[in-house]
């Protein structure tokens, strides 16, 4: 984000923060991109339309050309399944894919045979290994969307592979444009106990300022003051040391990804910057209020299903405004070992520095959140 988007260090302008914004439900489709250039081909595939919400410039395949763009390391796009609908069996050789269900309930099959079955309720997710065979089915009585999140290593690809069988049905052009070619192959062979690891169930999620109190020793009402309502996280990279370090699974480096919980209005987080990663806010449900700016200088409005992306070095904070408790998804990237340093105002710092003690600052450190946003800012 070059400065001149910028009103005042640390605050996106209005006309910034409406091209910061995806709006379901075409967030905001080019017309050039694959899928929908291809839309019958991707629909044969994928058991009902693609739509692309977030990707890099120079990203390839089923959701390159997005409005919204982020770092390599990851793109996303939506699945959408109508009553009985199902894909054809692919496998991602070089890409973790994180499968979210947002809507109605959804069956994954997977393994070389297709022989085992997790199924996904609201905001549940899994995260399939690279080059594991996978289906999805809408088996219930109205229609289901996943929000599908692609993680790839520094040298991977967003390439899917389907079965031979399904190769008739699909042109060259879009094959190529979307990133799809076909083969005889069975994948990688994976075992159920593998992909349990890899399912969260939001029923049964953890927030992490639990388990900061557990084991960093900070004290809760520190880390509450911090942080939204409550945030799970669902993947973070391996080897993370940060906040969310006791995430249920590990995926690909430069990717993490929560859910966070908002009660009311004034539960959401104070204005903070990520020094190296993008973050942005899918809203699962209800309805938020996006902002950027030490001062909330600048605010959009979004509701289910759209899609905000913050660039790093950029305050920002979102607050709930539907009355009643309400959730966003969040993604964060950033390069491929991202140290995602959380940076508040220097005025909290002091703040706890007088209720907590000179060493709470040092405490935060070492899991990655500073008091120093102005220094780090220019602000």
């Amino acid at each position: 984000m070059s400065i001149s988007n910028l009103t005042r260090p640390g605050a996106l302008s209005a006309e910034a923060m409406s091209r910061q914004l995806a709006r379901f439900p075409q967030y905001g489709s080019n017309c050039e991109a694959p899928a929908s250039k291809f839309d019958r081909d991707a629909r044969a595939l994928w058991g009902g339309p693609l739509v692309p919400m977030m990707a890099d410039a120079g990203a390839h395949g089923r959701f390159s050309r997005a409005a919204l763009s982020c770092p390599p390391t990851a793109c996303t796009g939506a699945i959408e399944l109508s009553r009985a609908a199902a894909s054809q069996p692919w496998r991602n050789p070089s890409a973790i894919e994180n499968l979210v269900c947002v809507e109605g309930s959804v069956e994954v099959a997977y393994g070389p045979e297709l022989a085992e079955t997790v199924t996904l309720g609201l905001w549940d997710m899994v995260s399939i290994p690279q080059d594991v065979r996978h289906q999805v089915r809408n088996p219930g009585a109205s229609s289901a969307r996943l929000v599908s999140i692609l993680s790839i290593a520094p040298v991977g690809s967003f390439k899917a592979v389907f079965d031979q069988a399904a190769t008739a049905a699909i042109g060259e052009s879009a094959r190529s444009e979307l990133g799809v070619s076909f083969d005889a192959g069975k994948g990688s062979p994976v075992d159920a106990a593998t992909i349990a690891g890899r399912v969260t169930r939001f029923a049964t999620l953890v927030p992490y300022k639990k388990d900061l109190n557990r084991t960093g020793g900070l004290p809760p009402e520190a880390t509450m003051r911090l942080s939204a309502g409550s945030v799970f996280p669902l993947i973070v990279p391996e080897g993370h040391i940060g906040r969310s370090r006791t995430a249920p699974m590990y995926g690909n480096q430069g990717l993490y990804i929560s859910i966070a919980e908002c009660t009311a209005g004034d539960d959401g987080p104070p204005p903070h910057a990520h020094s190296d990663t993008q973050e942005s806010f899918y809203v699962l449900d209800g309805s938020f209020e996006i902002c950027t700016g030490f001062d909330n200088e600048s605010m959009v409005p979004a509701g289910p299903n759209d899609l905000f992306a913050v660039p790093n070095k950029v305050m920002r904070t979102f607050r709930n405004t539907s009355g009643k408790p309400a959730r966003l998804l969040v993604i964060i990237q950033g390069p491929d070992r991202m140290q995602d340093t959380v940076s508040f105002s220097r005025t909290i710092g002091d703040e706890f520095k007088t209720r907590f003690g000179e060493d709470i600052i040092a405490k935060y450190a070492d899991v990655r959140m500073t008091f120093d946003a102005e220094e780090r800012l220019g602000a």
